[in-house]
């Protein structure tokens, strides 16, 4: 995603109004959150881990 800055920075930054450029960047960054959140691997808790592998500590023995 490429949002430039330097061309709008006093809409963005120096005027401390609601503004169309504001909403526009707005819209750009949550469509590029939401496309992030999708592509997000699955983490396992640690007590998730524990039950999958069958371990007491977080330290395995073998």
């Amino acid at each position: 995603m490429n949002i430039d800055f330097t061309h709008d920075y006093h809409e963005l930054f120096d005027d401390w109004h609601e503004n169309r450029t504001k909403a526009c960047f707005t819209q750009k960054m949550t469509a590029y959150t939401q496309n992030e959140k999708v592509h997000l691997p699955v983490l396992l808790s640690r007590n998730d881990s524990k039950q999958r592998w069958q371990t007491n500590s977080r330290q395995s023995r073998d």
